[in-house]
């Protein structure tokens, strides 16, 4: 994902928060403006008690012909009470400014959560499977968080800093021209300064959170096999193996930090020098004359103000490189992709569909329920297939049973099949085609998986089997549930169909039949099944077995069990070993041996 994207995602919220934008930027203006004026009011209070010339000696003449008994200590206290007065107006506004940035950064932020927290959905099976269980989190929480402060007050003091900068410096052009140049350069040297050490930084900082985020996943790994830790007597080398990583990640730190914060530091002793430049040349100025006491005390302010900006600029510029690193993150987990290009989000290449178009541009809806594979080969490791260029070819209306040790890749075919995941050699077709060239929401409806521990959402028992498809009637629904044998289940609930689930109360046999209860109502052309006899009892088996003998009449079925235990009837067996698959035709079924490999595997 470009730049340009991350604007495009950030386009409707910044819309939806113009109003907060503007008022914003107004506010922003205002403190500026209060904080160039405070200075101001001091720079004639001084001048006033100092000889009783300049503008407070203006003000205590006309306040005199007004009526006051003495001008000039009228114009003294109207200055001293001003200064109080706007002195609480800009902490009123400062105030403002801080709880408008919290409430975009809100706003902003869980925008942006809501659509990274989308793209799970989007990642190839791979990517999940190779990540840490810490790494995503660590991504939506730990690098939008810092995006969180950007918005909140990173931005408004960036803003609010470079306004104030470019007030002092109209000003200093408005009564001291000669110091107004002499600012101008010593600013932009320093923002230019700033710009040009940004990029670098932030490497540094995206190498320390990359390395803060693998930890965090090893460490939520770590406690999630605790059992097999301490049953192994594995805990001293978990954490020896956890202090060497910390190690590591705190010289990381240690070096962003350092090489960060040089520059700011370079800079703000630049403008210490100019500080006390300012302040001799100043003494000077008076010493012959060219300046008062009070416009002595407005350079120096307005120096001292300057100072003020850059020292915020400094701190916020100094995090920048952190925030730039946490959207790099944040644009690598949108893409679901590593820089050594390992993870990959199966993102659409073609707008209307799952992926490259077919002929001439056109994508497909499934015409036939054939399942082929050509040459694949596959591993959630590149460097560890657990599929080598395995072919084979399943004639539409099939029942294939699939049978091999634990690991063999049983699994890993249905969800080639299903488009889970992609081959890094040779080719899946469904229906002739590739998965690539059907359309994204035909293919889904046309095919069904069914888990061995099937999910249970925290939803009602109606979108639960109907996948929150509202235009199925409830007669069909109770129709399925009868089917499965769930009816009398449903109908002893409180609310029935709208009764709503509580995931750790669903027994695994009551969300398998839940799960055909789905199937039943798809009527898909495909049914995938992994082992869903793995932890049900002969009884719910038996439905199920019936199931597929009633229900899907010409629906091709590949069904995934540790050995042979289903009664269903079985047109051909594929056996995965060591990365190999072998097909077995069953005596009943030679005529359709037709569904044997393309290339020569082994017959029983």
């Amino acid at each position: 994902m470009k730049n340009h994207e991350i604007l495009e995602i950030m386009k409707d919220p910044i819309l939806k928060n113009r109003g907060k934008f503007l008022a914003l930027a107004l506010i922003l203006v205002g403190e500026s403006a209060l904080s160039l004026l405070l200075p101001r009011i001091l720079s004639v209070y001084i001048d006033g008690i100092a000889d009783g010339t300049g503008t407070a000696a203006k003000i205590g003449s006309i306040l005199s012909f007004g009526g006051a008994e003495n001008g000039m200590l009228s114009a003294l206290a109207l200055c001293a009470a001003s200064y109080c007065v706007i002195a609480l107006l800009k902490g009123a506004v400062s105030a403002l400014n801080i709880r408008i940035g919290e409430r975009l950064s809100w706003s902003m932020c869980d925008h942006l959560r809501v659509k990274l927290f989308g793209r799970i959905f989007s990642f190839d099976l791979q990517y999940h499977r190779m990540s840490a269980q810490g790494s995503f989190l660590e991504r939506l929480e730990g690098d939008i968080g810092l995006l969180s402060g950007f918005f909140s007050s990173m931005m408004i003091d960036i803003a609010g800093s470079l306004l104030t900068v470019a007030g002092v410096l109209i000003a200093f052009y408005l009564s001291f021209p000669a110091f107004g140049l002499f600012f101008t350069g010593l600013s932009a040297g320093i923002l230019i300064l700033f710009l040009k050490t940004q990029e670098p930084i932030a490497r540094l900082w995206k190498a320390e959170r990359d390395m803060e985020n693998e930890l965090l996943g090893d460490f939520s790994q770590d406690i999630a096999a605790y059992e097999d830790i301490a049953g192994l007597k594995k805990q001293n080398f978990v954490l020896n193996e956890m202090e060497k990583k910390f190690g590591r990640l705190e010289k990381q730190y240690e070096k962003a930090a350092f090489l960060g914060n040089l520059p700011s530091t370079a800079f703000y002793s630049l403008l210490n020098v100019a500080e006390a430049f300012v302040f001799f040349l100043g003494i000077h100025l008076i010493g012959t004359g060219r300046m008062t006491l009070g416009g002595l005390y407005l350079i120096l302010s307005y120096a001292e103000l300057l100072n003020t900006p850059f020292l915020y600029l400094k701190q916020e510029f100094a995090n920048m490189p952190k925030v730039l690193a946490a959207l790099r993150r944040i644009r690598e987990a949108y893409d679901g992709e590593k820089e050594d290009g390992t993870e990959k989000a199966r993102e659409p290449e073609n707008p209307c569909g799952t992926g490259k178009a077919g002929e001439a541009g056109r994508l497909f809806v499934p015409e036939d329920n054939s399942i082929r594979f050509e040459g694949v080969t596959f591993g959630y490791r590149t460097d560890a297939p657990v599929l080598r260029g395995v072919s084979f070819r399943i004639p539409g209306g099939s029942r294939v049973q699939i049978e091999g040790r634990t690991g063999s890749g049983k699994s890993t075919i249905l969800q080639l099949a299903a488009g889970f995941c992609r081959p890094q050699e040779g080719t899946v077709r469904i229906g002739g085609r590739t998965i690539s060239e059907h359309e994204e929401e035909s293919f889904r409806r046309f095919l069904f998986y069914i888990q061995q521990s099937p999910p249970v959402l925290e939803d009602t028992v109606r979108n639960q089997v109907t996948g929150f498809d509202a235009d199925i009637p409830e007669e069909k629904i109770r129709e399925a549930l009868n089917r499965t044998g769930l009816k009398g289940w449903v109908d002893s609930l409180p609310r029935g169909l709208e009764e709503k689930l509580r995931p750790s109360e669903i027994t695994a046999e009551t969300a398998q039949l839940l799960a055909w209860t789905a199937a039943v109502l798809r009527k898909p052309g495909i049914l995938l099944v992994d082992e869903f006899d793995a932890m049900i009892g002969e009884e719910t088996l038996s439905v199920i077995d019936g199931l597929m003998e009633r229900e899907f009449a010409g629906t091709s079925i590949l069904l995934v069990t540790h050995r042979k235990r289903s009664g269903i009837r079985a047109d051909m067996r594929l056996m995965v070993d060591k990365g190999r698959v072998h097909i077995f035709p069953e005596t009943a079924f030679a005529e359709q041996t037709c569904a044997i490999p393309i290339q020569g595997e082994e017959e029983s």
